[in-house]
């Protein structure tokens, strides 16, 4: 299978160390921003157009680059008629960019499909939401240094509450950090009705997520405590390995769930 990559960060390269030969997967190129930016160890081809990327003729595009790099190139990749992987699916709580990439897709028969990243139980909400799902809440816990500026991260000695709302509002405010309450969000109940809370707690080490679900098919609760990567608070390491099991998926002859 040829992939395609928006974006050569931190999650692109935990994608890359993911990947096994017995995958059967070729990463025929990644659309990057500074091609010059030194890459040790990065051998995948770099294109600066994503005219460049699309000629390489990839089956499917994973954007790993954030809601801009979403907003600027989804929209060619779906017209083009390649599917997308969304990770950066916060941007899609912008009614003019989600409407913008359902078009997209329509017009070029391909499918706009949204990652889990680091959250689960997308299923069962998704389920749920095929009856009578009442109610959703997200709680988004994670240390303060990645969601505070640093002096203000060093100097808090209790949890804060940065955000109490809806998922719509909380995404468009905190882009690069509640994308897993869009997901959520989109498989459930929406992005206007899902309720939000943002909390900084300093004495986390781990990104912290629960979901908690009511309906006619009983309640839901999740959790997940995500490692974060080296390089990046803010991402947890399960994002990558999301990415994979979706590339997988993508062969597989036997799904689950």
């Amino acid at each position: 299978m040829r992939v395609g990559l928006i974006g050569l960060g931190t999650i692109a390269r935990g994608v890359l160390e993911l990947l096994q030969p017995a995958d059967g997967i070729d990463v025929v190129g990644a659309l990057v921003a500074h091609p010059n930016k030194p890459r040790p160890g990065c051998h995948v081809r770099l294109c600066t157009r994503i005219e460049d990327l699309i000629a390489r003729k990839p089956e499917v595009v994973v954007e790993l680059a954030g809601h801009e790099a979403l907003r600027c190139h989804g929209p060619n990749v779906l017209r083009a008629g390649i599917d997308l992987l969304i990770l950066a699916v916060g941007a899609l709580a912008d009614p003019d960019t989600e409407r913008t990439i359902r078009e997209a897709a329509q017009h070029g028969r391909s499918r706009a499909i949204v990652v889990s990243g680091g959250i689960g139980g997308l299923d069962a909400i998704a389920s749920a939401s095929a009856g009578q799902l009442r109610r959703v809440t997200h709680y988004t816990r994670k240390p303060a240094r990645a969601l505070l500026p640093p002096d203000e991260a060093s100097a808090l000695q209790e949890p804060r509450e940065l955000f109490a709302g809806s998922a719509r509002e909380g995404a468009l405010r905190f882009p690069e950090s509640i994308n897993v309450a869009a997901a959520v969000s989109l498989a459930g109940i929406g992005l206007d009705r899902t309720e939000v809370k943002v909390i900084a707690d300093p004495a986390l080490e781990r990104n912290r997520h629960e979901v908690v679900a009511e309906g006619d098919f009983g309640r839901l609760r999740f959790e997940i405590e995500n490692v974060p990567t080296t390089d990046n608070p803010r991402t947890g390491r399960l994002v990558a390995m999301s990415v994979v099991q979706a590339l997988r998926r993508r062969q597989a002859y036997l799904i689950i769930g």
